[in-house]
């Protein structure tokens, strides 16, 4: 089993940056004692580092991130959680981010020829359009995505939409509610309209079995930002019949949604239940507290980089989707409908 910068920080009670810059050789500030106790260690313990030696080329992990729209991705919470996870984690298992691009460089980048000496592995954040992503698969060896859908023949880290959105669905259902709104969100990524998202599908099928009316006012594209939101949720209170309860897509159209309605002069949740779809850390900030359904993001970018290394030390033969489960998050921003 190979033993990690982790492993090793544990055994000699240190922090992980620490010992890994003892063994970088970048520890000046390090008492002599304690780096001769981690270099003592990590050989007890058989760690092994490979070093580029003089003459010598030697066959290398580099590991790095393709991202749709990165500037957003990394201004977007959920999404920033998700690669925090996957850097810590490349880190806890000795490795660092070799690079980071946009979806649009891979137009005049070739990766293979980039890395020709290294064994390369990709982990795509979030969506990426089908043809890209299969583009990539077939000219990387080793590619995972998280937080996608899954549609190819790699290796998958993700939710299940659809399931989850059904919960929170059912959840305001539950409430009392039969006149609920959904905000939905198209993506520009995999080229398809907020009515083919999987959360909204798993909303539509939810009222379908209660056989309650989907009026097509009250399904607004928010295009999963604040801003998209407040916008689809002032089209919705335009509408002569107003919703008693509304699902969003994401936190973020969420907040917008709050805006439009406190703007409006109702009340959450007295004139309106929300339930949303993400659980980033400011949701339980707002006023009142966002209800929503919980997804473990920094764990889908750590898991996605231990299934990748697996998959580039030949330890997972086949195709593997890991569907990490969700949790509903009651708060203060549904109640009964009375």
């Amino acid at each position: 089993m190979k033993v990690t910068l982790k492993d090793i920080a544990e055994e000699v009670s240190l922090s992980i940056s620490t010992v890994s810059r003892v063994l970088n050789n970048h520890a000046n500030s390090i008492p002599e004692e304690m780096r001769e106790k981690i270099f003592k260690v990590s050989k007890e313990m058989g760690y092994k580092k490979l070093n580029n030696r003089k003459n010598e080329k030697i066959n290398e992990k580099k590991i790095g991130c393709v991202i749709n729209n990165i500037k957003s991705k990394y201004q977007d919470p959920y999404f920033s959680e998700m690669i925090y996870g996957v850097e810590r984690e490349l880190i806890e298992q000795g490795y660092k981010m070799s690079f980071s691009y946009n979806d649009k460089d891979l137009i005049h980048l070739d990766l293979k020829e980039e890395y020709k000496d290294d064994t390369l592995g990709v982990i795509v954040v979030g969506a990426l359009h089908e043809d890209l992503l299969k583009n990539l698969s077939n000219s990387v060896p080793y590619v995972i995505s998280v937080g996608g859908k899954p549609g190819l023949n790699i290796d998958y880290v993700t939710v299940d939409f659809k399931e989850a959105a059904k919960r929170a669905t059912d959840y305001l259902i539950g409430l009392g509610h039969e006149k609920i709104a959904c905000i939905s969100s198209s993506s520009s990524a995999l080229n398809i309209p907020a009515e083919e998202d999987d959360r909204f599908i798993g909303f539509q099928e939810v009222l379908a079995s209660h056989k309650l009316q989907l009026k097509k006012e009250w399904i607004q594209d928010g295009l999963f930002t604040i801003e998209g939101g407040y916008k689809a949720m002032k089209r919705i209170l335009m509408d002569k019949e107003l919703p008693t309860a509304v699902f969003t897509a994401s936190d973020r159209m969420a907040h917008g949604a709050y805006k439009a309605i406190q703007e409006y002069g109702l009340s959450i949740p007295k004139d309106i239940s929300i339930v949303s779809f993400d659980n980033i850390e400011m949701s339980k900030y707002v006023n009142p507290q966002l209800s929503t359904i919980h997804v473990h993001k920094e764990d889908m970018g750590r898991i996605a980089v231990k299934m990748l290394l697996q998959r580039m030390d030949d330890s997972i033969r086949f195709p593997l989707t890991t569907y990490l489960p969700t949790e509903l998050i009651v708060r203060e921003s549904c109640e009964p409908l009375t």
